[in-house]
């Protein structure tokens, strides 16, 4: 597209009470930015040419401008043909990094809370595991909890990923600051960074809520690992759902908090979530995971089946399994070097 049209779309995106989803509805038709600022339809034409008589205005416009002309505008043949599905796409995408991964019909969202605990952690990691030597591309936001996770089980496993900021992406304004580390890891591992806002913007409590349609709209699966009730993982749930898009929900203990956002949505009617076979599914990919035959003695099996209902100390096997405790302990140091158990930071042996 022509700088000129970026520039007159960047203008029209700035006219009070054009709405971005009204001009875009205009575009899509087939109008160009430039021929809606000369000859406006009827029903934009006084917002238009009220716009184009405020000189101050106008010299504000051209002031903020420069940003945009390295940004992707939705006119462009590289910003991403899913995105502009949703009811109101960005009109303007800034990038760093490696921008073909927009090209890739295997992107995942992946979204939860900030708060991390043991059992989603390892389902998470786990699940992306699975993924590992497919062609899906992990997206997420860059925030604490299991945004972080999914980015950073991402690169451990040679996976793209792709963060999505609600602030700009400068060293001085990517929040959370303290994930600044892993955007730059993004980047050198062949990632991708968006935001629709200029690099120098900070974050602003209003964005995050707003960034979160981005989210949804560019994967054709949200998979949700955990949330309350009322938080903004449920609220980029719901725009994945809104726009038609699969949304694959975590399970957990209906007594924990952080578990009753997914459950809620499958209660409501979207996937459960059981293992990665369900997301390469969708994606019309076979899953690599080979089934390990387990061969296990009969006291080894005990404690095996034990740990599969819960996590259990080992004071807890030994009452279980009424063993001397000695055993238990051998057991389960056979479970962990057959890499089926692992000690979590409870003081508890669990399954992986």
């Amino acid at each position: 597209m022509l700088d000129q049209e970026k520039y007159c779309l960047f203008y029209l995106k700035n006219i009070h009470g054009l709405k971005e989803s009204l001009l875009w509805n205009y575009l899509r038709d087939g109008f160009l930015p430039s021929e809606l600022l000369q000859q406006p339809p009827k029903e934009i034409s006084q917002l238009i040419n009220s716009a184009k008589q405020n000189k101050q205005s106008d010299a504000k416009i051209r002031q903020e401008f420069p940003p945009y002309q390295n940004a992707v505008s939705i006119l462009d043949d590289n910003y991403p043909e899913l995105l502009k599905t949703i009811f109101d796409p960005p009109l303007f995408l800034f990038h760093q990094g490696n921008l073909d991964l927009l090209k890739s019909e295997y992107l995942l969202t992946i979204v939860g809370s900030r708060t991390l605990t043991q059992y989603h952690q390892a389902t998470l990691n786990s699940l992306i595991k699975d993924l590992a030597n497919t062609p899906i591309i992990i997206v997420s936001g860059l925030a604490y909890g299991i945004d972080a996770l999914a980015h950073s089980a991402a690169l451990d496993n040679n996976l793209p990923t792709i963060a999505v900021l609600g602030s700009g992406f400068d060293d001085n304004v990517l929040y959370p600051r303290q994930n600044l580390n892993l955007a730059k890891k993004i980047i050198t591992a062949n990632g991708l960074i968006l935001s629709e806002y200029p690099p120098s913007t900070k974050g602003a409590v209003y964005q995050f809520p707003k960034r979160n349609r981005i989210l949804a709209g560019l994967s054709r699966c949200t998979m949700v690992i955990s949330g309350a009730k009322k938080s903004g993982t449920l609220i980029t749930a719901q725009c994945a759902l809104d726009n038609g898009r699969e949304v694959y929900a975590l399970p957990g203990n209906i007594n924990l908090t952080l578990s009753q956002g997914p459950n809620n949505l499958i209660e409501q009617g979207a996937n459960i979530l059981l293992t990665s076979a369900n997301i390469l599914q969708i994606y019309d990919l076979a899953t690599n995971k080979t089934e390990m035959t387990i061969k296990l003695d009969s006291q080894q099996n005990q404690v095996y089946q034990l740990l599969k209902i819960q996590a259990h100390t080992l004071e807890q096997l030994q009452t279980q399994t009424k063993l001397d405790f000695q055993i238990v302990q051998q057991l389960v140091a056979q479970l962990e070097l057959m890499n089926l158990a692992r000690l979590n930071k409870f003081n508890q042996i669990e399954i992986i």
